[in-house]
């Protein structure tokens, strides 16, 4: 008997000594992410990184559905909100490549419709614009268009007589940068050349080659149970909002319209850290890889923290070693998700949680550990 319970303990060891070698394995510590969670009021959030090569950990914390006894995961369907733009100028980008436009050809016949909105100036003037729109103007939100969400100017403005797609710019093409409506005429853009609706299109040249099977303005049927929860963060706690779309849309916006799942939008970061080369073929050339991670904003106009903003997203215009390095690009969506890629590191990161309002502090300080995480394992390893 006592030989047995000798084997019995002897295996229990080595069994446990082989879990921990296969947990070792894995690049990050997960203890102050684990502890974080409980010491939060989170009620879940995944996260994840890629290498160049393709390897990708995922971190997951809470259920998909709250209140729920299932673990989020990867492949579970988020709304990205501004997510959304990276993969919309990809899709723009494409038809640069093939000539179909060009980023500083004027758009004047092209969009009438766009480039006709006139200039609310301070003294709350409607002015006629004297300089054109490009498409570079549009990719680095320098096209004057603002959100209304975010300007008390808009929301005051009367709209009672007004015959326009879209609320008035604040200004000339190219003379500040304004986070607006840019993107959602780029995806109309899109539309006009390719003569396609932006999910086809999507579909047929960027999600699908990319099997981002996940990744809709109008998620299948057979796919919205993976949807998350989501909601309103106040005073109280949290207040969820309806799981699932009350209807399809008809109108897509490159600017913010999409659902996709945290491995989705990996994959899509890990064929930019490839520079566009991905499984059975080249979603962009190189050297217009490159040109995303430039900065194009004209008479050094920055934007947060000095900052600098490519044909994609933001710049990190500062360096630290235990951070993204200078040079990488970075973004998030209006629900609390998070983004960025490293060209210097080979490493992209994204961070999910889906939840109002933006920039809530314990959920990005949650992302910001995760992400000192990653790049002091890079670092050590």
């Amino acid at each position: 008997m006592k030989q047995l319970l000798f084997v019995l303990i002897f295996i229990s060891i080595f069994a446990g000594c082989k879990t921990e070698k296969k947990e070792s394995k894995k690049l990050i510590n997960s203890l102050p992410l684990n502890a974080y969670f409980q010491n939060s009021e989170l009620p879940a959030a995944i996260m994840g990184y890629s290498t160049k090569e393709g390897k990708m950990e995922w971190y997951a914390f809470g259920p998909s559905i709250w209140g729920g006894n299932d673990t989020i995961n990867e492949n579970n369907i988020f709304r990205i909100y501004s997510m959304t733009k990276a993969i919309a100028s990809v899709a723009a980008l494409q038809l640069v490549e093939q000539s179909l436009i060009g980023l500083d050809d004027p758009l004047d016949e092209l969009m009438p419709e766009m480039t006709s909105i006139p200039i609310l100036t301070e003294k709350g003037e409607l002015v006629e614009a004297k300089k054109i729109i490009t498409l570079r103007h549009l990719l680095t939100n320098t096209a004057g268009f603002g959100y209304k969400f975010m300007s008390p100017r808009l929301q005051a403005f009367d709209v009672s007589e007004w015959k326009f797609d879209d609320y008035p710019r604040f200004f000339e093409p190219g003379e500040q940068w304004l986070y607006g409506t840019n993107l959602d005429w780029v995806g109309k853009i899109i539309e006009k050349i390719s003569g396609q609706d932006l999910e086809t299109y999507l579909r047929i040249n960027v999600t699908g080659p990319l099997k981002m099977n996940s990744t809709w303005f109008n998620v299948p049927e057979n796919l919205q149970e993976n949807i998350v929860s989501w909601g309103t963060r106040d005073s109280t706690g949290f207040q969820e909002h309806p799981r699932l779309p009350f209807k399809s849309v008809a109108e897509y916006s490159a600017g913010g319209g999409l659902f996709g799942s945290p491995k989705d939008y990996l994959t899509f970061l890990k064929c930019i850290l490839n520079y566009g080369k991905f499984d059975g073929g080249q979603i962009l050339k190189p050297k217009t890889v490159e040109l995303m991670f430039k900065n194009h904003l004209p008479n050094d106009i920055t934007i947060q923290d000095g900052d600098t903003h490519g044909l994609t997203w933001a710049i990190e215009d500062s360096a630290d070693e235990m951070v993204r390095s200078k040079g990488s690009g970075y973004w998030g969506g209006l629900a609390n998700s998070f983004y960025s890629i490293d060209k210097e590191k080979d490493v992209a990161i994204v961070y999910f949680t889906n939840f109002f309002p933006y920039g809530d502090k314990e959920t990005l300080d949650f992302y910001r550990l995760f992400e000192k995480e990653v790049y002091t394992s890079l670092i050590t390893k």
